[in-house]
């Protein structure tokens, strides 16, 4: 095989295991931290130094732009984050994704092959769920490193070719044509961190450039990584609520305009990483020794620190775009200037949370769902509200509103548990989000199940006008007893669901105890009064079915209870 052919094939291949690799290990990371993850992504109202905190710490897990930078937009999409808040953890984002560069950065050697088998015997053997993620997280990352120093040995091929040096010379010598190949590169593989690996692999292979032009080249192509990552979120959010755009473009043009002023203070940008970089090495320096109490031998360091000039980089580039852009965000905010202002509720342009894109993260897809399913039980009781107008206060210009919101209720069951079954299939759960997802599940068919009551009531409530059928004070004012504890027992659940409250989970449930014994009563006096032939046999038919009815609303009530009751069990 003609080298340069080998060269190749071993890069394309290199390439794709690395791509794997950081793939399996950011799904590890999810999987392991996942209701941690959740938790972050709940919070709600996020102040400017906590969002872009939040979002260095998302990205220096996840490691991905693709998955960080769509969570963030999904959740702008669904309603549940706003502009700013959105904009501030993008920033994070774009910090906290270089922390893949400084770990291969990190010259491990043969240690890398232990994390490959000892990642392999976790992930195979690993008796507990956190062991086998751990094991997940080892393998890659070992497969990472694997994956880097095939990249070194192509291009320790590829150098030795003929023509090689006259085609990489120039795009080294000329920043802007690197700042292109950045930009293009991190478009098509949809990461700034794979561009900036494949630039840190290249160091010590020789290339016919001296070091500070090879720098000098290798820090135009970051720049233009970070742009290219940017313009794929972006275009992948063109079909999004106008707020994700917003968001979208304001990244990328606060990277763009940073990478201007980087590229046209190139060699200055270049001495102050450098200068940088010597500093915190001759601290770890220090540290090797003051932590230690033996003198370590400068190889160590030097082999430790080989490529980090160049995470250096990416990382001082987005630090830079943080420095710029956040506090004058933050002030722009305070000044009430137009372009950062929100034109009403933040949300999506659609009727439904439900995002197909964030089923890619279980986390996010979960959380989604459960704001759908809020909205489902919001809608469910309306209709129970409503239904209890109709029949007791003869409000029927609210039948039709019933009938036509429990059509959606049962659309939205169908919606949701196809929603939930896509994300099943699509991912590996953990046991936590297997529990929540089948807890989902079930709330879903308690709460259709009420909107059919809430229909059937309705049309009692028509059937009882039309009739003209007659009720004592006395059976009216049971049945109103009776309906208003079924309502606010309803109405406590879906509150336990949507603020996930144990303790008022813990009271529908010790309730509805009380409300089957209350039916119970009930129907015993409606059956005296029958002996007693105070009751007239249609208005009793009516009467027995409204407790059925709603007894049955108790009980789904107390059904979403126990699943909230043991998903927090569960957490």
């Amino acid at each position: 095989m003609p080298p340069i052919v080998e060269g190749i094939l071993k890069l394309i291949g290199a390439l794709g295991l690395f791509l794997f690799a950081i793939s399996r290990f950011g799904d590890g990371i999810q999987k392991m931290f996942g209701e941690k993850i959740r938790a972050i992504l709940e919070t709600q109202s996020r102040g400017p130094i906590s969002s872009v905190v939040t979002g260095i710490g998302m990205a220096a897990v996840l490691q991905s732009n693709v998955l960080t930078f769509g969570m963030i937009s999904s959740l702008v999409n669904a309603g549940l984050l706003s502009l700013l808040p959105a904009l501030w953890i993008m920033l994070g984002v774009n910090l906290g994704i270089t922390v893949t560069a400084h770990l291969m950065a990190i010259k491990l050697g043969a240690i890398s092959f232990l994390l490959l088998f000892v990642g392999y015997l976790l992930y195979s053997y690993g008796k507990k769920r956190n062991w086998h993620y751990l094991g997940q997280i080892l393998l890659n990352l070992g497969l990472m490193y694997l994956g880097f120093e095939l990249f070194y040995q192509a291009y320790q091929i590829l150098a030795l070719q003929p023509g090689t040096n006259s085609f990489i010379k120039p795009i080294f010598l000329n920043p802007w044509l690197g700042f292109v190949l950045g930009l293009t590169l991190a478009a098509i593989f949809r990461s700034s961190n794979t561009v900036v690996v494949l630039i840190q692999s290249a160091v010590g292979v020789g290339l016919a450039l001296s070091f500070s032009d090879f720098f000098s080249g290798a820090f135009a192509i970051i720049i233009g990584a970070n742009v290219g990552a940017a313009i794929i979120n972006m275009l992948v959010g063109l079909d999004r609520v106008s707020s994700v755009k917003k968001v979208n473009w304001f990244l990328f043009a606060f990277n763009l305009i940073t990478a201007l002023i980087w590229l046209a203070f190139l060699p200055f940008a270049i001495s102050a990483v450098r200068e940088i970089s010597h500093y915190l090495r001759m601290g770890f320096q220090w540290f090797e020794i003051a932590a230690f109490q033996w003198p370590i031998p400068r190889t160590l360091s030097n082999n430790w620190f080989s490529g980090w000039d160049l995470a250096m980089a990416h990382t001082m580039f987005n630090m830079t775009v943080i420095c710029i852009w956040f506090p004058l965000s933050v002030v722009a905010t305070k000044l009430k200037i137009a372009m950062f202002s929100e034109k009403g509720r933040i949300g999506s342009s659609s009727a439904t949370f439900l995002d197909r894109r964030a089923l890619q993260s279980p986390a996010l897809a979960l959380i989604l769902a459960g704001h759908e399913i809020n909205q489902m039980a919001n809608m469910a009781l309306e209709m129970l509200k409503s239904s209890r107008q109709a029949f007791l206060k003869g409000q029927l210009h609210l039948l039709n509103g019933i009938n036509r919101d429990e059509a959606i209720v049962d659309d939205l069951q169908e919606q949701i548990t196809f929603y939930l079954s896509a994300l099943l299939s699509q991912n590996s759960l953990t046991e936590a989000q297997s529990q929540r997802l089948a807890g989902l599940l079930h709330i879903v068919s308690d709460i259709e199940r009420v909107g059919d009551h809430a229909n059937n009531i309705a049309n009692l409530a028509e059937k009882r006008y039309r009739e003209q059928l007659p009720f004592s004070e006395l059976a009216l004012n049971e049945m109103e007893l009776f309906f208003g504890k079924s309502v606010d027992l309803f109405s406590k659940a879906c509150q336990a669901l949507r603020e996930n409250n144990l303790e008022q989970a813990k009271q529908v449930q010790n309730r509805e105890s009380n409300m089957d014994k209350l039916e119970e009563e009930l129907r015993q006096n409606h059956i005296h009064r029958l002996n007693q032939g105070k009751c007239w046999p249609g208005s009793g038919v009516i009467y027995v079915e409204m407790l059925s009815n709603l007894e049955r609303v108790a009980a789904h009530s107390a059904n979403i209870a126990t699943v909230i009751l043991n998903d927090g069990e569960g957490v």
